[in-house]
């Protein structure tokens, strides 16, 4: 086995396992994360008997691996993340760091439903969290009075020596106030998903004073899950891209990693022509190399039909079309052939030529696929835009759109007179038609 087939399939085993993700747990039931510093935290997480709840410890005493609340692969198996009472002086790894926001963030954006309680909110504010949210922190309220949290039409007495955040919604909407008219429960809308704020402690409201806030919770739960777009889900290219980042932090060896996959996807054919020349262009000492045998045939090809496109080059040589792109790319860089655009001519193909041949190419390329054009333009040197258009009962600006592109190919010429064009072939047009 050759050395290139041997790095080319460890690439390919370098992608398998980036693609392999592991295997989600089925299950009908919702599956919720609940993030908790504390013991009360665990005891509201089990409170919530309608899910399939997991918690995530981070408390100062015993924590779990902080890493996954900013690994967005690992949160997008849950339907639904709750940080009830994310209080620093007992979590572990302090304030959440901008990777954590950022992960919380892109979670409600691919359909996540995220719900943040009074301290997780206050205690680690910042502006992005007042953006996702939908809220403008005003001021944090502590009167020790018992105010009344009307939800749904049923009063929950709250005592606000826990604290209230008085807040002003941005886009979110109240679906709970207080007896003083403050909003008390925020829901809004974030890309797919949707992000709740309470601005109470939801941990003390129902382990310390009613017990009925349960039934609260559950219900926004299941206010969230009906109210997002879709589940949480990953494209392939983001795993891919999430994967790499565990992999290793070392942007050198993500760098390297990246050229090597867009190297391998340029040799296979996936990536459009401009990235294609560009990667042979970087690595021209090892391309060059590769496929020797297809790079001579592809000459030989050109030397007897002057210019052919990719399709054409396909069938002559039963090879699909996007795999003869990375030979063609290393002619192309090897001053051997040249790649012509045919979009301007309404084709989705490029035109393939020796270096040098570039009109001979379009002018083969143009009288076969404007016969009946070509042919008149031949025999009529000097006819006008308007004798043609009538002659092939075409419309004039098709006629001369198309003879303007195949000019500055040097195929035809056309010279300008009152109101109209004179057109006259080249050499390289003429001998298709000669007798």
């Amino acid at each position: 086995m050759t050395m290139r087939r041997v790095g080319l399939l460890a690439l390919k085993l370098i992608i398998f396992l980036l693609l392999v993700s592991p295997p989600a747990l089925g299950s009908s039931i919702p599956r919720i994360l609940v993030v908790c510093s504390d013991v009360e935290d665990v005891m509201m997480a089990n409170s919530m008997d309608s899910f399939a709840v997991d918690i995530l410890y981070l408390g100062k005493d015993l924590p779990d691996d902080r890493a996954l609340l900013s690994n967005l692969e690992y949160l997008a198996q849950y339907d639904e993340i709750w940080i009830p009472d994310l209080n620093l002086p007992w979590t572990y790894g302090g304030k959440l760091s901008q990777n954590e926001i950022d992960a919380l963030k892109q979670y409600a954006e691919i359909g996540g439903v995220l719900v943040l309680g009074l301290n997780t909110y206050v205690q680690h504010w910042s502006r992005e969290l007042d953006e996702i949210l939908g809220v403008s922190l005003l001021r944090i309220k502590s009167s020790g009075d018992v105010v009344y949290i009307n939800y749904s039409g049923k009063l929950y007495p709250y005592n606000t020596s826990f604290q209230i955040a008085v807040v002003r919604p941005v886009g979110a909407d109240v679906i709970a106030s207080y007896s003083t008219g403050e909003p008390a429960i925020t829901e809004a809308h974030y890309g797919k998903g949707v992000v709740v704020l309470m601005t109470f402690n939801p941990v003390k409201a129902v382990v310390e004073q009613d017990e009925n806030y349960a039934s609260i919770y559950k219900d926004v739960a299941m206010k969230g899950l009906n109210g997002r777009a879709s589940k949480p889900g990953l494209s392939t290219g983001k795993v891919i891209e999430l994967k790499v980042k565990r992999l290793t932090l070392n942007p050198i060896f993500i760098g390297l990693m990246a050229f090597a996959l867009l190297f391998l996807m340029a040799y296979l054919g996936y990536l459009p022509w401009g990235l294609t020349l560009a990667i042979v262009a970087l690595t021209f000492p090892v391309s060059m190399h590769t496929q020797r045998k297809l790079q001579k045939k592809l000459t030989d090809v050109l030397e007897v039909l002057a210019g052919a496109t990719l399709r054409e080059l396909s069938e002559e040589l039963g090879v699909e079309p996007k795999r003869l792109k990375f030979p063609v790319a290393v002619l192309k860089i090897s001053r051997k052939a040249e790649i012509i655009d045919l979009s301007e001519f309404g084709e989705g193909d490029v035109l393939v030529t020796l270096r040098g041949k570039e009109i001979e190419g379009v002018a083969a390329w143009a009288a076969d696929r404007y016969s009946r054009l070509m042919e008149k333009v031949t025999m009529n040197p000097g006819i006008r835009v308007l004798d043609l258009a009538r002659s092939l009962n075409m419309p004039p600006y098709d006629v001369l759109e198309t003879l303007k592109h195949l000019s500055k190919h040097g195929v035809v010429e056309l010279r300008k007179i009152m109101f109209d064009y004179e057109v006259y072939p080249t050499k390289a047009l003429a001998r298709w038609f000669e007798v």
